[in-house]
């Protein structure tokens, strides 16, 4: 109930008349339907910056995932040389940090600045589904595919035909968990992304939240409208979600206790 109560408020409230939130300021009750606030959406430049994350995500999740899989297979290896010294490497960037200036003259020094490889690029992989994934495939039985070695399958063979199928929850666990990072990425568009056509949808949902009510303002500012543009930052992971939902506690428990 703690979480059903305010998803319940942002969708009522998104759906009433505006005379009603200018009343009640947000409604968990409906007094009346209305999709005048996503027709606004509809018309706005919110669904361009809407389009701009669908972008970002999709494509900053399909760089992430081949990296971490392939990665991933690679330090599962038992005979991986340096493996012990590439794992420590790994997990050292979890605690070790340079900070945001160090980070962001990397950044514009690659000419990444008003780009969207600013977006893709530095955050392609996670040490934390790095090692999931590792783990996951850690537990893959050697027999298999040491068979698949004499029959003379590639190691790309071996990633693509066994490994690959095997890993499908904890692919699809870490594919739930890169796409949600991704689509809520917000310091790094404010921080990298000069050009406000580039936007994505959730600077523009701050900047909605946080905007004046002025009297010129005030009506594009009701807490229907914000709610209503709430509602479209979550459609993506709500629609995702149901697909990935069977593999996900199991995908997340083999990849959590394997050593």
């Amino acid at each position: 109930m703690a979480v059903l109560i305010p998803l319940l408020i942002v969708i009522v409230t998104s759906l009433s008349p505006d005379s009603v939130v200018a009343r009640e300021g947000y409604v968990l009750i409906p007094q009346g339907i209305t999709f005048e606030n996503y027709t606004k959406i509809f018309k706005s430049g919110y669904m361009s910056a809407f389009r701009n994350s669908i972008i970002v995500t999709i494509s900053s999740t399909l760089v992430s995932m081949v990296l971490t899989v392939v990665m991933g297979y690679a330090m599962a290896q038992k005979d991986l040389i340096g493996k012990k010294f590439l794992i420590r490497f790994v997990v050292a960037t979890m605690v070790l940090d340079a900070g945001i200036i160090p980070f962001y003259l990397v950044v514009k020094n690659l000419g990444m600045i008003d780009s969207y490889l600013s977006l893709i690029i530095p955050t392609a992989i996670s040490t934390y589904n790095l090692i999931l994934m590792k783990n996951y495939m850690s537990s893959i039985p050697t027999s298999l595919i040491e068979a698949a070695r004499i029959d003379g399958c590639s190691e790309l063979g071996i990633l693509f035909r066994i490994v690959i199928p095997v890993s499908i929850p904890i692919i699809a666990a870490v594919t739930l968990f890169y796409t949600v990072s991704h689509w809520n990425n917000y310091l790094h568009v404010v921080m990298f992304i000069n050009d406000s056509s580039k936007y994505t949808l959730q600077v523009l949902l701050r900047q909605l939240i946080f905007q004046s009510e002025s009297a010129i303002s005030s009506a594009s500012a009701l807490n229907n409208f914000k709610m209503a543009v709430m509602v479209m930052t979550m459609i993506p992971v709500l629609i995702l979600y149901p697909f990935i939902q069977r593999y996900f506690i199991s995908g997340i428990m083999l990849g959590s206790i394997k050593e």
